[in-house]
């Protein structure tokens, strides 16, 4: 059995603290609680352009007149009221019936009802995943050698935006850039003979991530070792993640497996991922983590060896992992994780 549907958590979550009810500004908190409203303009800003109060009688969105006609008629079902105010005056003072209320601005009191999804939110993550996964296959594909990092970023960034999909993250490297820094931003450079994209997708609020690396021309053999050996440290970490399994030991199965393959100490050279879903991370995964993983939780693990990496998202459940950006037609490497897509030109 899936976890309760987000407005149930939330008054389960109010009737326990005697909250009346809810004030929530953060983009992630709204598009949770309403399946998956978009309230933003600044991709940057973590805060929507509206208020939303929730009580279990009452819903309302405040904002101004500006957003009021988009968000009624696209963002909020007909059981929200919205409230706008001219463009010029400051929001009033919220709540307006000055009752208790929880927030998740500027602290999050929220924050943990998000990470264990319902039926109908795991059903949108894996529609997104599936077409994240296939924009990012498809850049990859289609970009050529001597392009530049820019020009493969807009083939992933033009895949995602095609099919509703926006990217807060998008890292392109390659050749050396790959092996000097673990979050490159593209550039200028021209592609020689490798390149690696990663990103970070979101729709209706909630967020996958995977990495996919191209190589133009025969793979030398040191790349060869350092993939397979990053392939199982991620499958390790797969393994691992199960409801209940406390983060640091889920970490520490990777940290093994690092060892195993003959490369101590990488993990410590970049984090190593953990749970995701209306944040990038909603943390990262430490050797001091003590929480669990949840049933129904998605998680990035993003393992890195210099020169590589392997990363997808996976739906953890009682019945095991499950891989939410598949890339069927992509080469499969050890323990069935994606390969380096090796291509002639």
């Amino acid at each position: 059995m899936s976890p309760p549907a987000p407005q149930e958590k939330l008054a389960a979550f109010c009737r326990g603290r005697n909250y009346d009810g809810a004030l929530l500004r953060r983009r992630s908190s709204i598009a949770w609680l309403t399946g998956g409203a978009d309230t933003h303009i600044d991709l940057g800003s973590p805060l929507g352009i509206a208020t939303v109060v929730w009580t279990p009688r009452k819903k309302t969105v405040h904002t101004d007149i500006i957003e009021a006609a988009r968000l009624r008629a696209e963002e909020f079902s007909a059981d929200w009221e919205i409230i706008d105010r001219p463009w010029t005056e400051r929001e009033p003072s919220l709540p307006p019936d000055g009752g208790r209320y929880a927030t998740d601005w500027p602290d999050d009191q929220i924050a943990e009802l998000r990470w264990s999804l319902s039926a109908p939110e795991i059903d949108t993550a894996r529609a997104l995943g599936a077409e994240a996964a296939a924009a990012l296959a498809e850049a990859m594909r289609l970009v050529s050698s001597g392009a530049t990092e820019h020009e493969l970023a807009g083939l992933v960034a033009g895949g995602l935006q095609s099919r509703g999909i926006l990217s807060p993250v998008l890292l392109v490297a390659s050749d050396d850039r790959i092996a000097r820094f673990r979050h490159p931003i593209p550039t200028s450079k021209r592609i020689e003979r490798i390149v690696m994209a990663a990103i970070c997708a979101q729709r209706k609020g909630l967020t996958v991530s995977a990495t996919r690396i191209v190589h133009f021309g025969p793979m030398p053999a040191d790349l060869r070792r350092r993939h397979d050996a990053v392939c199982k440290v991620d499958s390790a970490l797969h393994h691992a993640t199960r409801p209940g399994v406390r983060w640091c030991d889920a970490l520490a199965a990777g940290i093994n497996a690092y060892r195993d393959t003959g490369f101590e100490g990488e993990w410590k050279l970049h984090h190593q991922g953990g749970p995701m879903g209306y944040d990038l991370r909603d943390f990262k995964a430490t050797p001091t983590q003590t929480r669990p993983v949840l049933d129904s939780q998605l998680v990035g693990w993003n393992p890195s060896i210099t020169g590589t990496k392997s990363e997808d998202t996976i739906l953890v459940t009682a019945a095991g992992c499950e891989v939410i950006t598949p890339t069927p037609d992509w080469p499969v490497g050890p323990e069935g994780r994606p390969d380096i897509l090796v291509r002639s030109k």
